[in-house]
């Protein structure tokens, strides 16, 4: 090597070495680090006012998803209702008693069946209306040993469940399994019923009572004008409210408004007492009867009722009395406020 090149190189090693800015070995350049205490607090904080912001609006999207399932389960209904009507010449009765003011026939003919037995056919459950035995009744289904109709009476229909409301299991009777509940009764009147293989005395009985076969021609309030079907509130416990196919589940009564806080008159052994559907035990027995049921509902404000031309509307809770009570005669009484679409 040269001398001049000799030269250079030791020049070039005699420089001090300077690294470029960003190097993780500048000397004087900050150390990373993690949050603060401080810093962390906050984006907590931040992260939960979104939340809070959000979930009442997910909550109520998901609410008005599962009001619209029930209002279109109501409509399902009264399309049976109707298809009911178009081949029988009438609306199913309330529930059956083979021979009125005869007490000993309880256990045959299809005793104490209900409107929704009889709907089975038009709501897509032919096969399981095919099983029925109306040679026996539906108040016997716990009964040993061949547990008469108890593959119906058992059966939970997803028609009759309201998605906002929980999933019951059927009701225990005499040990067994064997009630299947819902979330609609028919329209019953005036409580407090007390029929049991009696026909209806002087009280008002709204459209379903027993061995009711009204037609839409009977219906002179107008169908438009005329509550057929409504929410009742299911529970959880071995309560009667709601089952499907015996009298003292499927009815309601239009004493109170919707979601009132009066208790229920119901059957003492299978009262599940809670704040928000209050009951009383009113009787013991299937006879005598004193049976009176609030409509109500899990969504907020009000219940979804059917009127008898097949239309599904919410209805408020704050509805005036005499305005309700009208909407579940079939037929004017004396003093009645007329009603119609605009009053509700």
């Amino acid at each position: 090597m040269s001398k001049r090149g000799s030269s250079a190189v030791q020049r070039s090693l005699q420089k001090p070495l300077f690294l470029r800015p960003g190097r993780g070995d500048n000397p004087f350049r900050r150390m990373p680090h993690g949050f603060t205490l401080v810093e962390l607090l906050v984006v907590i904080t931040i992260i939960g006012i979104l939340i809070a912001l959000l979930l009442p609006a997910v909550q109520a999207a998901r609410e008005a998803a599962r009001r619209a399932q029930c209002l279109n389960n109501l409509k399902q209904i009264g399309l049976a209702m109707h298809m009911h009507h178009e081949q029988k010449g009438a609306f199913p009765p309330g529930w059956n008693w083979p021979v009125l003011n005869d007490s000993s026939c309880g256990a045959r003919d299809g005793a104490e069946a209900t409107w929704i037995t009889y709907l089975l056919p038009y709501i897509e459950q032919t096969a399981l209306a095919s099983q029925i035995d109306w040679k026996k009744s539906f108040g016997h289904a716990s009964y040993p040993p061949d547990y008469p109709n108890l593959t119906i009476t058992k059966q939970t229909l997803t028609l009759f469940q309201c998605p906002s409301g929980p999933k019951a299991r059927p009701m225990v009777f005499s040990g067994v399994e064997c009630y299947a509940r819902g979330s609609y009764a028919a329209n019953n009147g005036l409580g407090p019923m007390v029929e049991s293989y009696q026909p209806v005395g002087s009280r008002p009985a709204g459209v379903f009572y027993i061995n009711s076969n009204l037609t839409a021609g009977e219906i002179r309030d107008g169908l438009s004008n005329t509550m057929f079907v409504s929410e009742i509130r299911l529970l959880m416990g071995n309560d009667f409210r709601g089952v499907l196919h015996y009298p003292e589940g499927p009815l309601y009564h239009y004493n109170y408004t919707p979601n009132s806080l009066t208790p229920d008159e119901i059957r003492s052994s299978f009262c599940d007492n809670q704040p928000e559907a209050p009951c009383t035990g009113a009787f013991s027995s299937w006879n005598p009867r004193r049976l009176t049921m609030t409509a109500r509902s899990y969504h907020p404000g009000g219940v979804q009722v059917l009127l008898g031309d097949g239309s599904a509307h919410f209805i408020q809770q704050a509805i005036a009395l005499n305005v309700w009570q009208a909407l579940g005669t079939p037929r004017a009484v004396a003093d009645e406020l007329p009603v119609s679409p605009g009053t509700f």
